[in-house]
């Protein structure tokens, strides 16, 4: 469905300076919005009743017919995208609402690295942790880097930011037992088969600083990893995968 509007070719269009503003974290909460790249994402955005409005070069422009759509220039496409290369078709889409699932939850304390969130989010949905709790500071969902790496798996999933400390306390009234990750000997789980036939919430910390003082009080037992001597730690997207399978199964 095209929209009336003519086609945009100035970067300096008020509609492209404000989506360019999506990419940003501040932005993206104060206006419940943010903008996906790439022709497979913005379908399943659409699918999912995500999408405000298509932004797209002529070689996409018919491929859409239930939503709105602006056709762009390719100078336009290249001031939108952060690759080297556009790949010529952007949604505007909604932050939406999702209910909390009856599943594992995965609480993210201050993660920063794109990529780290990314790989925890895919193993998160493939381990049955379909409800994510994210601190303020754990870098945004809707970074271009993050969607890249997620493929669209955010839309089947819970995913909130917020006060993990409230957070927390509201698991633990759902009866949940809050695990964390931090690299001391007490509490410690020995047998992962202790967490069989309950409700788990798994901490996992930052990449240099682990879990925050606070959250850890919060927690009720710990879990360590156990590797060989060689190897000093493990990437904390490693690291939470293998802990969500090994309590998955």
């Amino acid at each position: 469905m095209q929209n009336n509007m003519d086609k945009i070719t100035s970067v300096k269009n008020q509609l492209i300076l404000d989506a360019c503003e999506l990419k940003q974290k501040k932005q993206q909460f104060e206006k419940q919005q943010y903008l996906v790249e790439g022709l497979n994402i913005v379908l399943d955005a659409i699918k999912n009743d995500a999408v405000e409005l298509v932004l797209t070069t002529q070689k996409y422009l018919n491929n859409f017919e239930s939503v709105k759509v602006v056709e762009i220039s390719e100078n336009v496409a290249d001031k939108l995208s952060d690759l080297k290369n556009s790949q010529h078709v952007f949604a505007i889409c909604k932050i939406l609402k999702t209910e909390f699932f009856e599943d594992n939850v995965l609480v993210l304390d201050n993660i920063q690295d794109p990529g780290n969130l990314g790989t925890l989010i895919r193993s998160a949905k493939a381990f049955g942790f379909k409800n994510i709790y994210c601190s303020k500071e754990t870098v945004s969902l809707y970074n271009p880097k993050v969607l890249r790496a997620i493929q669209g798996n955010h839309f089947e999933m819970n995913i909130i930011y917020g006060d993990l400390i409230e957070l927390i306390s509201d698991l633990k009234e759902k009866g949940y037992f809050v695990v964390g990750t931090f690299l001391r000997d007490e509490s410690q789980i020995k047998d992962i088969g202790e967490l069989k036939n309950k409700k788990v919430a798994l901490v996992l910390g930052n990449e240099g600083q682990g879990i925050g003082q606070e959250v850890i009080k919060q927690c009720d037992k710990n879990y360590i990893l156990n590797t060989t001597k060689d190897v000093e730690s493990l990437n904390v997207a490693i690291a939470g995968s293998i802990i969500m399978h090994n309590i998955f199964n």
